[in-house]
């Protein structure tokens, strides 16, 4: 989701191949290798670009801790084996996720080609960026895109008072042709980590409902990494009033299918969220053909006719326009190439840290 609130004081813009030559730099001396340090790279920027200050430039805190401290593979064995003509696994063997989605989906899109659809999930994992990054790259290339991931220790179940699941986001992209894209990318928690962690760093309150009022105060450590006794609510909220079961169960779903289906633990996962032992996340990455239902055209027409509805609904007092999924972020694409990503002064401060630690002397420069 596009960050809307106001940048803080002291904000600056940066060209996006500036930004990533700086982050592929600083990951290539923790010990990745350059054409993977090049791909995480542009996950985030494009991240940064989309207005998702949240996966950004900001994140590359959490794969250096983790390179550091070996809870993350730098030389890691995939293993792919393919189960059925149009399904299989991959084996990450602790990589980096980003890395690990990528062969995924890559593979997905070439089993889809041939046979119409393709699902490839991921044992052994780690955080795979953005979800929509991988459902875009599907989308592009003509087919429907999906992808979801789970991570642990985040969620509280409803009922529950601890962070158990992650908050576990999934995407599905349709491509639109000549028309509208529809691009869906959600966590199933009522907010991503990542956006609390941005208003925290921002100096802005924590909005109510984000997380359990049973939880701690919602703080930063030293990584400016949110600690795990805030638990974060699902999507819906506390209870089941206002449809937090239902959040609840989305968000068990992309477990089941990232974690059950993949053969990964969840108690791995819940011990390894804070860092200190492997990630052991799972995703699962899919493509299908639109011409496997009927003509694309046809298809892409019918979905420009039901946003021409949406778009001429009545709008609310003070709107003028009912987006569709995956505008937002276009505009943010085009204002952010236009002028350059927004880094923050406490991310300015994190990516400081870094480079003197790994002696990088042009920051962002």
């Amino acid at each position: 989701m596009v960050e809307t609130s106001p940048l803080p004081k002291g904000t600056k813009r940066y060209d996006p191949s500036v930004v990533k030559n700086f982050l592929s730099t600083a990951l290539i001396r923790v010990g990745v290798e350059p054409d993977d340090a090049d791909l995480v790279g542009d996950v985030l920027v494009g991240a940064d670009l989309r207005g998702v200050r949240s996966h950004g430039a900001a994140r590359l805190s959490y794969f250096i801790v983790r390179l550091e401290k070996g809870t993350l593979n730098l030389h890691p064995n995939f293993d792919l084996k393919m189960n059925t003509k149009t399904t299989g696994l991959l084996d990450a063997d602790n990589a980096i996720g980003i890395i690990a989605a990528n062969k995924a989906m890559q593979k997905a899109m070439e089993v889809a080609e041939e046979y119409g659809t393709g699902f490839v999930g991921v044992a052994n994992s780690s955080h795979f960026g953005f979800a929509g990054y991988w459902s875009d790259i599907a989308m592009r290339r003509g087919f429907i895109g999906i992808s979801m991931s789970n991570s642990g220790g985040r969620m509280t179940p409803t009922y529950a008072r601890e962070s158990m699941l992650g908050t576990n986001p999934m995407s599905v992209a349709i491509p639109g042709g000549d028309y509208t894209n529809f691009l869906l990318d959600m966590a199933t928690t009522t907010v991503a980590v990542g956006k609390i962690e941005t208003a925290l760093r921002e100096g802005r309150d924590i909005t109510e409902g984000w997380v359990s009022p049973t939880g701690d105060e919602p703080v930063l450590d030293d990584n400016g990494v949110l600690t795990y006794g805030a638990p974060l609510l699902p999507l819906g909220g506390a209870g089941m009033d206002r449809g937090g079961h239902k959040g609840y169960g989305l968000n068990l779903m992309v477990e089941l299918l990232c974690g059950a289906i993949t053969g990964t633990s969840f108690a791995d996962r819940i011990k390894g969220a804070r860092g200190t032992e492997r990630p052991a996340m799972g995703h699962l990455m899919g493509a299908i053909r639109l011409d496997g239902f009927r003509d694309p055209k046809e298809i892409q027409k019918e979905m420009d006719a039901t946003y021409d509805i949406i778009r001429n609904a009545k709008k609310e007092p003070g709107q003028d326009k009912v987006y569709i999924h995956g505008e937002p972020e276009a505009m943010a694409i085009e204002e952010n190439t236009k002028l350059g990503i927004p880094i923050t002064p406490a991310v300015y401060e994190q990516l400081e840290k870094i480079a003197d630690k790994y002696g990088i002397n042009a920051l962002l420069e």
